[in-house]
């Protein structure tokens, strides 16, 4: 990477724009016995990594959420009203969430971390007269760093060298224009060389550097949620709104009811709980955890921890062609002359451009080989540096010549000559137009020189990658349609995509041209039904994938390239090669550390299966919250005592929701297909929890009052007990049988998410595991509360209590059946079948 200077490099004449600052000595650079010393006074670029968060950001997630601090305000009111038991019991789901929450993110640090080290930006310095590639954190202060097209900045610093570098510094400022760089301007962290090349001193380094300053002033963090977080975050939002309103009535009841402090925070706890479903936002950080540490396991590193859900949602996938569709491994098929031109003056002016341009990309360097060195000693006077922007490049030479390569339909003059490019370019042929103008280029305005003459075309043929036609089958077949963009001539990107076996019909191909000559609709249309985009900027691009999502699909784009960087901004999911320019894997979601697409398919299978994890719990813990909201609001309409204790409510929650979504996080169920939030999630709870609410208020209701009847007599029926015996009596016996029916019920609807229907003995030996787990956990659950009544303030249930055990949850479970398979049911809102 080492850049040409007038001291080894002949080519270069005094006039070039080739410009060396005297001040330092660009050729050595430091030694290695100042590197040392620099490193022991601590002068050391500090890097951190953006593969995962810090470990306090972890604790502050998980510990200090709005449900955590107010759930902990009624706990330590609790303690300090002596209630310490049901303060440890009413805490301690809450506890054990924040803990394996914490612990799973943790783990997933670790593992991504790892992973991250291979998707680590290198950086080329000059040291004792030799280039060097080191890792970006090994940079010392006054290091020489050397910058191509692609390479992202990781100091500010001074330039020492330039050679018509042009820099982008819309990460930082927002501004696209490119910037152009000369000796002594300051080189921003952050910003990446767009074109050209240059050389620049290492001065302000770790938490000096402009982007450092940049990120501690802001702090803000702009954070992009998934479809299935913004539905989560909104229904979280509706229960704490509901919250608010259960509050005001809670405090309202207790003071006519004359209920006692204790007895009033007790039962806020129970309230707050039921309401606010925590562990349902905690489930789904602890499987985005687990997911992005299993994808990671294909090779595949999430930058984004959410990225996890937006490859299960991506249904547009947008991407280049070069290096992602083909193998980036360009070679010279041939040249054709045009006009006068012979082969042997074609291959010269070819060979001249390329060895005494600054900086070679992949076209130049395959141009590079196929002509070897030029004949003629001719030096460099003044470059127009390629970029993908203007789609050419040019070089004056001191004989007066200016020699001219890029796209054909930019750069020829002559339409049949243009045409017979696109020939060349249906064949899937990479067509290069090379002319020369006797006039000069100016660097400035970066104008076309006038009296251009055609000379010839470069023909470059690049292969598909070996996996690349199995990959795109796969993805289509997983509903993900396929869009190319490249900045390739239209012909020569739809005859690839073809190859590749992405459907190209004629009516969906559009250029640059075709769209800048379109209305704002028309563009959006344009971009949501067009399959191949050619000769597009990178602007374009961006503007293309943002048109894409505002029409409302969810847009995932693959490149490798500083062209792609703009897009990258704009997609919803932006997944980067490994061995692409380092600014893209900077911006970037995924980084597919192989560079091979073979690993999106099984990636996005991965993403799909932690979606469904997902919903089931989310399935689990919205039936438990409704049943119990509605349980609650129930019995306060009949002005009965409160239907549930705070220790008997984390039984419930620990036996059918807690140890569930556990067994389902880690695999050991495969829970059914749940294919929509609204119509398969939320609609299906809040008729579970009505129906189970039903059930739960029914035995309630009924043991208070009728099996509590019989205690009003000892059991010789001489004495009449107190009311205020009775009432604890009936109570205790109430909420033990409406706990008991609730778990059941509960328990239904698990097995119903695992394939289990208790109407179909065969299921239960089809899915032999969740039959035994889900059995286990409810007789512990009944267990637990009969040995110890008193710790769990429940009295055990007689004979009329176990015969509402046995009927009301079999019989409301066989009611909601009934209702999901009538035409009622059908004929429920149409908003719960929108997606």
């Amino acid at each position: 990477m080492s850049q040409p200077t007038s001291d080894n490099n002949p080519n270069l004449s005094e006039t070039a724009t080739t410009k060396i600052n005297t001040e330092i000595n660009p050729e050595i650079g430091l030694s290695e016995a100042e590197v040392s010393d620099r490193k022991k006074r601590g002068d050391i670029n500090v890097v951190v990594m953006r593969s995962s968060r810090t470990y306090q950001d972890i604790f502050k997630e998980n510990v200090f959420t709005l449900f955590n601090v107010t759930f902990g305000v009624v706990l330590v009111l609790l303690i300090a009203l002596g209630q310490v038991t049901d303060a440890l019991f009413s805490g301690f789901s809450v506890f054990m969430n924040i803990l394996v929450g914490v612990a799973q993110e943790i783990q997933a640090k670790l593992t991504l971390d790892k992973l991250a080290l291979l998707s680590v930006q290198r950086i080329t310095v000059r040291r004792d007269r030799q280039s060097l590639e080191i890792p970006v954190g090994e940079v010392v202060r006054d290091d020489l760093i050397e910058l191509s097209p692609g390479d992202r900045a990781p100091v500010d610093g001074e330039v020492v060298i330039s050679q018509n570098v042009e820099m982008d510094e819309s990460l930082l400022t927002g501004e696209s224009d490119p910037v152009a760089k000369q000796i002594g301007d300051l080189v921003l962290s952050g910003s990446f060389c767009l074109a050209g090349s240059c050389v620049f001193r290492a001065e302000k380094i770790g938490n000096e550097s402009y982007a450092a300053k940049l990120s501690q002033s802001s702090r803000i963090y702009k954070r992009v949620f998934t479809p299935l977080q913004k539905k989560i975050d909104t229904l979280v939002e509706v229960f704490i709104l509901v919250l608010i309103v259960a509050a005001f009535l809670h405090i309202a009841s207790s003071l006519n009811s004359g209920r006692t402090m204790v007895d009033t925070i007790r039962y806020a706890s129970v309230i707050i709980n039921s309401f606010v479903p925590a562990g349902l936002v905690l489930s789904i950080s602890v499987a985005f955890a687990i997911g992005a540490v299993e994808i990671s396991k294909r090779r595949t590193l999430i930058q984004k921890i959410n990225a996890v859900d937006s490859m299960n949602s991506v249904r547009i996938l947008c991407t280049d062609k070069t290096g992602t569709l083909t193998q980036n491994k360009l070679l010279v098929k041939s040249i054709v002359p045009l006009g006068d031109t012979d082969e042997n003056s074609l291959r010269e002016l070819i060979a001249l451009y390329t060895n005494l341009m600054g900086t070679q990309n992949s076209s130049a360097r395959a141009m590079a080989a196929y002509t070897d060195k030029p004949r003629s000693p001719a030096k460099l006077v003044n470059e127009v540096p390629f970029s993908s922007s203007r789609k050419w490049g040019a070089i004056a030479i001191d004989i007066g010549t200016t020699i001219m390569v890029g796209a054909p339909e930019i750069l020829l003059t002559s339409p049949e000559m243009q045409e017979k490019s696109k020939q060349y370019a249906r064949q899937g042929l990479r067509a290069i137009a090379v002319v020369t103008s006797e006039a000069s280029i100016d660097s400035q305005s970066l104008a076309l020189p006038s009296n251009c003459r055609d000379r010839g075309l470069v023909l470059l043929e690049d292969s598909l990658r070996p996996d690349v036609i199995d990959t795109i089958a796969k993805l289509q077949n997983q509903n993900i349609r396929l869009k190319v963009i490249s900045g390739d001539s239209v012909e020569t990107v739809a005859s690839i995509a073809r190859q590749a076996g992405i459907a190209v019909p004629d009516e969906e191909i559009y250029t640059q041209k075709d769209l800048e000559a379109m209305e704002s609709p028309v563009f959006g249309r344009a971009a949501a039904s067009g399959a191949v985009f050619g000769r597009i900027t990178p602007d374009m691009k961006r503007r293309l994938i943002s048109a894409m999502v505002k029409r409302g699909g969810y847009v995932g784009m693959v490149g490798d390239g500083v062209n792609d960087v703009p897009a990258f901004k704009e997609a919803q999911l932006a997944i980067a090669m490994n061995d692409g320019a380092q600014i893209s894997k900077d911006v970037a979601d995924i980084v597919l550390l192989d560079n091979n697409l073979s690993a999106l398919p099984q990636a996005f299978a991965a993403g799909d299966q932690i979606k469904q994890k997902i919903l089931s719990s989310a399935l689990i813990y919205l039936t438990k919250n409704i049943m119990v909201i509605l349980t609650i609001s129930f019995a306060g309409f009949v002005q009965l005592p409160f239907p549930v204790e705070p220790r008997q409510m984390t039984v419930l929650t620990m036996a059918m929701v807690a140890l569930p979504t556990v067994w389902i996080a880690f695999g050991w169920l495969k829970p059914k297909r749940l294919e929509n939030f609204l119509r398969d999630v939320l609609g299906y709870s809040c008729l579970a929890g009505i129906f189970g609410a039903i059930a739960m208020t029914i035995g309630y209701v009924f043991s208070y009052y009728i099996s509590g009847w019989a205690l009003l007599k000892v059991p010789n029926g001489s004495v009449m007990i107190d009311s205020l015996t009775f009432q604890d009596i009936a109570r205790g016996q109430a909420q033990c049988v409406s706990t008991i029916i609730g778990t059941i019920f509960c328990l239904f609807v698990f097995w119903t998410l695992t394939n289990i229907s208790i109407w179909k003995p065969k299921t239960f030996l089809k899915n032999q595991t969740a039959a035994v787990l889900g059995t286990v956990s409810l007789l512990l659950a009944i267990w637990m509360m009969l040995m110890f009544p008193t710790f769990f303030q429940v009295e055990r249930p007689d004979q009329f209590g176990w015969t509402m055990i046995i009927f009301l949850p079999t019989s409301s479970y066989y009611l909601l059946r009934m209702f999901q398979s009538s035409k009622l049911s059908r004929k429920l809102p149409q908003y719960l079948s929108q997606p």
